[in-house]
């Protein structure tokens, strides 16, 4: 998914909400960011070096065409968490714990996959 995917569905999902692109490719970056810290950087593969909206920002390359971390199926978190950020900011406090949990579940199911996918990035330390 890129950055216009994601805005458009969030848009789709709240019409007419008062935030600027800018406010929304900021928190595709933070979430990025997130995922990258959370689970990609946790994972011994060099898939997602050049992805991400965190990176591109970091660069002051972001675009409409970035393509963001999270492949599908996974992806759909993405409106999710921006929906969750705009309701927040507009002190939906219900509404956006409701799209911050469905933000959530898709994150884990991604870092399930990841899990099984590759190897981690750090070998667990054995004590006797």
């Amino acid at each position: 998914m890129t950055v216009e995917q994601a805005i458009l569905a969030a848009n789709r999902m709240r019409p007419n909400n008062p935030f600027d692109v800018e406010d929304k490719w900021r928190w595709l970056a933070e979430c990025d960011a997130l995922i990258r810290s959370q689970v990609v950087d946790r994972s011994c593969t060099g898939d997602y070096e050049n992805r991400g909206a965190d990176q591109a920002a970091e660069f002051d390359e972001l675009e409409e065409t970035t393509e963001l971390l999270a492949p599908a199926p996974y992806d759909a978190l993405y409106p999710h968490y921006l929906c969750g950020q705009m309701d927040a900011a507009l002190g939906e406090a219900d509404r956006a714990a409701n799209e911050l949990a469905q933000y959530n579940s898709l994150l884990s199911g991604f870092a399930a996959w990841m899990r099984r996918t590759y190897m981690p990035a750090k070998q667990p330390r054995i004590v006797w």
